[in-house]
């Protein structure tokens, strides 16, 4: 608890806060395309090693496999043995490097709206300040922006 208090005191961490919040839709799109593809990829291996892998007796050890693989860990346990089944994990180890990529690209992207925006909302407020201090206003406070 004493945590998110901290955060909330932190404009730097509050600016990371708010590009998780702003990319949190994108995010989830991805979990559930990443989720379709281990369905999937596991069909396919479970269907053309099944016959010939002792190590793929059912589709959860297929979709084990296609959890591992696509999350890039590769752990070894499971390997494919056909030449198909070499085929399909090829293709899910490249097009699993892509994706992985996918979701930097969208916080990096998010962060740069969200810091443009604190920084264009900096410079409208050190402006302020400046005309207020240059106009002879005392009595202004620059905490909350407002002129008493």
């Amino acid at each position: 608890m004493r945590v998110l208090k901290l955060i909330r005191r932190s404009k730097k961490l509050m600016t990371i806060a708010t590009v998780m919040k702003n990319c949190v839709s994108e995010l989830f799109l991805l979990i559930v395309i990443w989720t379709m593809g281990v369905i999937v990829f596991a069909m396919l291996m479970y269907t053309f090693e099944e016959s010939t892998n002792a190590k793929i007796g059912s589709v959860f050890d297929a979709m084990w496999w296609a959890v591992v693989t696509m999350s890039t860990v590769g752990y070894g346990d499971i390997t494919p043995t056909t030449v198909m089944g070499k085929l399909i994990g090829t293709v899910v180890v490249f097009l699993s490097m892509v994706f992985l990529a996918l979701p930097l690209t969208i916080i990096v992207s998010t962060f740069s709206k969200v810091y443009g925006n604190r920084k264009c909302m900096v410079m409208k407020k050190n402006k302020k300040n400046s005309l207020y201090a240059t106009s002879g206003a005392d009595d202004y406070e620059a905490e909350d922006d407002t002129i008493t």
